[in-house]
């Protein structure tokens, strides 16, 4: 029979004071910094009869500083870039394309390339998360721009289909004939103009009516509500992200457990 033994100060044998752990250096692993360890033993059952195992685990927890510094924020900012677009003149497809193709190329490098740092695993890591949902405001706001410009091409149809039949109601105006007065011959020789003897109702023709369209706006509707529905929407996902985050990673207490661990298994 094994067990660990490490003596307290009352002299009885203690799990957590089998295994010390020195003044552990922060330079030594700059990636990661030591968290909780756990001593225990089990019993190890075979075809040839039980047998006790002694076992302790060290938990480690990566360094996140230089993933925000180096992911997190460029992350944020190029997102943030994109935005700038919703300021500029719909009209000004060559600014708004190149900063939303130039964003979404920016996030593309910085999944790849921090994917290509971290361990290949089968499961969806917090960095995943992150990084995807950045690369989707960005798509996003390519693609808002895509639908102002759609609508504005509709505007313009709209616009020149109205001219059209404005110009078309204003020839019919001019080629309107008005009625003729009365002539009354009063000699043979002379003709003289008198009144127009024709009904006063008869004198007014319809004139056709025309409506004009609403005038474009310099500003579309579009980019109004994404400059409110863009930067609160991210706010939200940061603030969730980074608040779940740190309570999964036991960042929001100082709390290391040493004992209780649970049992290991053969």
């Amino acid at each position: 029979m094994y067990r660990w033994c490490g003596k307290g100060p009352d002299g009885q044998c203690s799990n957590s004071k089998a295994v010390t752990i020195g003044d552990f250096q922060a330079g030594s692993l700059p990636k990661f910094y030591m968290g909780s360890r756990c001593v225990n033993d089990t019993t190890a059952v075979t075809s040839s009869g039980s047998y006790v195992r002694l076992w302790v685990s060290f938990d480690f927890h990566r360094n996140a500083g230089s993933y925000v510094m180096q992911v997190c924020v460029p992350a944020i900012l190029v997102v943030c870039i994109s935005w700038v677009s919703f300021w500029i003149n719909r009209d000004s497809a060559p600014a708004r394309t190149n900063i939303g193709i130039f964003t979404v190329l920016t996030e593309t490098t910085l999944m790849t390339s921090t994917n290509r740092q971290l361990p290949p695993v089968s499961y969806v890591k917090a960095i995943d998360i992150f990084l995807g949902t950045c690369y989707l405001m960005v798509v996003l706001a390519l693609g808002e721009y895509a639908l102002v410009a759609y609508s504005n091409k509709k505007r313009k149809d709209q616009m020149k289909r109205w001219e059209k039949k404005k110009q078309r109601l204003e020839k019919l105006q001019k080629e309107q004939r008005l009625p003729q007065p009365d002539i009354i011959a009063a000699t043979s020789d002379e003709f003289q103009l008198a009144a127009c003897t024709c009904p006063v109702e008869h004198m007014a023709t319809e004139q056709p009516l025309l409506l004009e369209p609403e005038k474009p706006r310099n500003i579309s509707r579009i980019d109004i509500t994404a400059r409110i529905v863009f930067p609160i929407a991210f706010t939200i996902f940061n603030f969730a992200y980074w608040l779940v985050l740190l309570y999964r990673a036991d960042r929001l207490t100082d709390l290391i457990v040493e004992e209780g661990c649970s049992e290991a298994t053969s």
